[in-house]
C-alpha cells in the first residue's frame, strides 16, 4: 500500500471513529485531520467533502459485510443469499442510525452510485434471469423501506425487515 493510500485509510478510520463518538453532523474535517495526525488540507486532498468521507466509509463497511456474508453463504440459493445480505445491511444501518440517515439524504439524489455497488455485489451471486429482471423493483423497495423506517422517531429493525420481506415475496411471486 502506498503512503498516499495509508494516509487516506488513516483519515477514513479517524473519521469513522469520530462519527461514532460525536455524530456525523458534530464532527468537523478539522477534527478528523487532527485525529488522523495530518494537516487540515490533507483531508481534502483525499476526499472532496465530509460527505465523500461518509460515503466511502459506509460503502467500505457494507463491502466488508457483503464479503463476509458471501463467504459464509456460498452454498445457498441466490434468493437466500440476497435476503441474508439485506438483513446484515439493515442491521448495520439500524445500528448506525445517524450515519445512515446522513447517507440516505445523499442517496436519494445519487441512487445510480449505490446501484452500481449493489450490482457489482450481486454479480458475485449467480442470480437467475427471473430475479435479475426484478432487481430494480427490489432495490427500490429496499431503499424506500429503509428510508421510511429510519425516518421514524424510534426506528425498528424488525419492523423494517418484516415489511421488506413481505414486499420481496410479492415481487418474486
Amino acid at each position: 500500500m502506498s503512503k498516499r493510500e495509508i494516509t487516506k485509510q488513516k483519515i477514513l478510520a479517524s473519521a469513522w471513529e469520530l462519527f461514532g463518538e460525536n455524530g456525523y453532523d458534530n464532527t468537523t474535517t478539522r477534527q478528523i485531520a487532527r485525529h488522523a495526525g495530518v494537516a487540515d488540507g490533507t483531508v481534502f486532498s483525499h476526499f472532496e467533502t465530509k460527505l465523500t468521507i461518509l460515503r466511502e466509509g459506509m460503502l467500505s463497511q457494507l463491502e466488508k459485510i457483503g464479503q463476509e456474508v458471501l463467504a459464509t453463504e456460498q452454498d445457498k440459493r441466490a434468493v437466500d443469499v440476497g435476503i441474508s445480505l439485506i438483513e446484515h445491511y439493515y442491521r448495520y444501518y439500524f445500528d448506525n442510525v445517524e450515519l445512515s440517515r446522513a447517507l440516505l439524504k445523499e442517496v436519494i439524489w445519487d441512487l445510480d452510485y449505490y446501484r452500481t455497488f449493489d450490482q457489482a455485489l450481486f454479480q458475485t451471486v449467480n442470480v437467475d434471469a427471473s430475479i435479475s429482471e426484478k432487481m430494480p423493483v427490489i432495490m427500490d423497495s429496499y431503499f424506500m423501506t429503509l428510508i421510511n423506517h429510519l425516518s421514524q422517531l424510534e426506528p425498528s429493525l424488525e419492523a423494517a425487515l418484516s415489511e421488506l420481506n413481505s414486499k420481496i415475496r410479492v415481487i418474486l411471486a
